[in-house]
């Protein structure tokens, strides 16, 4: 009887965990289902059979991990995420190259290491066997590295370009894609072959939910006329620099790229927000003209709140109050760094900081 008791027991927890897979597989579909379009432009560059290179980048738990993963499929890839910092990265970067290489390997650098992958995928035993190179982030500290990433152009131009590797990078910081990639004077944006950038642009229950309770409770005592919910999308302009708007914008989801001279050949990105932080609160505190450009990095729902209404939000969301006062303290000090660097580097004679 007991026994029999267990057996069942172990069915039912086998049918559950089924069930359970079942279900992640069902999901995994859903969201496969918007990116049909995204996967076909991969897999048509795919067979072009010549050096290829795309960044994949969006918002944390957006779904461009698994996009990449369903691509590769079959095919003979090496997919490295990056961990900790430098040194243990490119030891860990190493050990994944041993499976395919079939010999231990140990780098200096980054630079002899994508050598390295460059001369063995020249050789005439793998030209048959394209490899699709993920490079699933980079650690952190060399994301902020301009050398860095002018060696990674160098690596690209002189020594990946001359295989046939399809090289996708993957990114989640919207500033290092946006500074890197995406702008037309980007340090890469002319080595990329492409870019897919991933937005979480359907909101579920939850999301909806949390804006419409967010919307009710900062709304309270404030007209409603003068204080809205907006949204932009990515690569909308919200504020320019140089131009004096009278509202702060509280960022209920989404992103977006504050920059400094944007547009010229000296732009420079200064800082990024998120859910639930505020920009534009410079020109509405000191009346001045804006001293950055904000741009929305991915599809954008904000409160505006007016300078007429910001009396009563005060009073009535007080903590926001002092989150307004940490981000405008934070963005000072992020710019004053920001261009203390860029004066150091002899690339800010004509910088008017007086305003700051």
């Amino acid at each position: 009887m007991l026994r029999q008791k267990e057996l069942a027991d172990r069915q039912k927890e086998a049918a559950e965990r089924k069930a359970e897979r079942q279900k992640k597989e069902a999901e995994r579909k859903k969201k496969l289902a918007k990116y049909q379009h995204e996967l076909a432009e991969l897999e048509q560059a795919y067979q072009l059979g010549s050096f290829q290179f795309f960044v994949v980048c969006g918002p944390e738990g957006s779904g461009k991990t698994m996009l990449v993963q369903e691509f590769c499929g079959w095919k003979k890839r090496i997919f490295f995420k990056a961990s900790g910092k430098d040194i243990a990265s490119l030891q860990s970067f190493a050990e994944r190259l041993q499976g395919r290489y079939e010999t231990n390997c140990t780098f200096a650098d980054w630079k002899n290491a994508f050598k390295y992958v460059a001369d063995k995928e020249q050789d005439k035993n793998r030209m048959s066997e394209r490899l699709v190179l993920v490079l699933h982030e980079f650690p952190d500290p060399v994301r902020r590295d301009d050398k860095f990433m002018e060696m990674f152009k160098e690596a690209i131009e002189q020594n990946l370009s001359r295989t046939k590797i399809f090289l996708i990078l993957v990114s989640s910081d919207m500033e290092f894609s946006q500074k890197y990639f995406l702008g037309e004077n980007a340090l890469l944006h002319k080595n990329m072959n492409g870019c897919i950038r991933i937005e979480n642009t359907t909101l579920d229950d939850d999301e909806a939910e949390k804006i419409a309770d967010e919307a009710a409770r900062m709304a309270k005592g404030i007209s409603n006329a003068r204080m809205k919910i907006q949204k932009f999308s990515a690569d909308d302009i919200i504020l320019r620099e140089g131009e004096t708007n009278d509202a702060i914008y509280k960022i209920i989801t989404g992103s977006a790229v504050c920059w400094f001279k944007y547009g010229t050949d000296d732009e420079y990105v200064l800082s990024s927000v998120a859910d639930g932080e505020c920009f534009g609160e410079y020109s509405v505190l000191t009346g001045e003209p804006s001293i950055y450009t904000v741009v929305a990095f991915s599809d954008m729902i904000v409160m505006k709140i007016t300078k007429d209404d910001l009396i009563t939000f005060v009073e009535m969301n007080a903590k926001n109050a002092i989150d307004i006062m940490g981000n405008t303290a934070r963005m000072l000090n992020v710019m004053a760094m920001n261009i203390e660097m860029l004066r150091s580097e002899g690339t800010s004679t004509n910088l008017q900081t007086d305003s700051i």
